[in-house]
């Protein structure tokens, strides 16, 4: 269009196995603060929200075995059944696999829409498993759980792919 401008599209760099791991360590730290009463049922799940963005973002470095991985330290952290997370992950991997190029297509909004579906699927594996372990069910407002993590989503990729300017001039040679 005339008298448009647009911004210049920077590729953006591959993240490093250094800031996947802080990030998951960052998320294993939030589940451990001391949540309690209904902020408990209403905390985001951090982990989970992690491990579709990377897998999304970077199917190279993640892969099943560290969704399991991870959801066995989200049990471990909830003091849940050992395992009941780590299916719900691995649950979680396979779906963002699966869907990742259709996240991919849109914009972090019209993402959040597409994730929103894999959390709940996630929270539903985990009430079913639940059930048959015949645990209590959380309330209701942990169904609120998935739509406040998706949420956000759209804050996720300004906050991890934050890329200081390089300056040309400040270069050692």
């Amino acid at each position: 269009m005339i008298g448009t401008t647009q911004e210049p599209q920077i590729l953006k760099r591959p993240a490093t196995v250094r800031t996947v791991a802080l990030s998951f360590l960052l998320a294993f730290v939030l589940m451990l603060l001391p949540w309690s009463g209904p902020w408990l049922l209403l905390r985001p799940d951090f982990m989970a929200l992690l491990l579709v963005y990377w897998t999304v973002r970077e199917p190279m470095l993640i892969g099943g075995w560290i969704a399991f991985t991870l959801g066995i330290f989200a049990d471990v952290a909830d003091s849940s059944t050992l395992g009941i997370h780590a299916l719900g992950y691995s649950i979680v991997y396979f779906l963002a696999i699966h869907y990742r190029t259709r996240i991919l297509s849109f914009y972090a909004a019209n993402q959040a829409l597409h994730i929103l579906p894999i959390l709940f699927v996630s929270q539903l594996v985990t009430a079913l498993a639940a059930l048959i372990l015949k645990f209590p069910l959380p309330g209701w407002l942990w169904w609120f759980q998935a739509p406040l993590t998706a949420l956000l989503w759209v804050a996720l990729p300004t906050l991890l792919e934050h890329q200081p300017a390089r300056d040309e001039h400040s270069r050692v040679s």
